[in-house]
């Protein structure tokens, strides 16, 4: 699995990106993207932006909020994600 793939996946599983949601709405997994900004042989801090989706009383969607942050992603000895964390 290529570097991009991996962060993208992770991405859009991960329950860190939450901390950076607004209004405690979901995340449109595809308005995920991300810029690796640091690269470290044990680490990545990469800047992503995404759009949170704010849903009404009725349920149905009301708005969408642009969210960002900063994540630190910790790599193995192989390269390879093996921890998440809000910076």
């Amino acid at each position: 699995m290529t570097e991009a793939l991996a962060i993208t996946r992770l991405l859009q599983n991960c329950k860190e990106l939450s901390a950076f949601c607004s209004q405690n709405g979901g995340i449109i997994n595809e308005s995920i993207h991300y810029e690796i900004i640091e690269r470290q042989p044990e680490s990545l801090l990469i800047y992503v932006t995404f759009l949170e989706s704010i849903m009404e009383g009725s349920g149905c969607q009301g708005d969408q909020k642009p969210c960002y942050g900063r994540l630190q992603l910790r790599l193995n000895e192989q390269g390879e994600i093996i921890g998440v964390e809000p910076v």
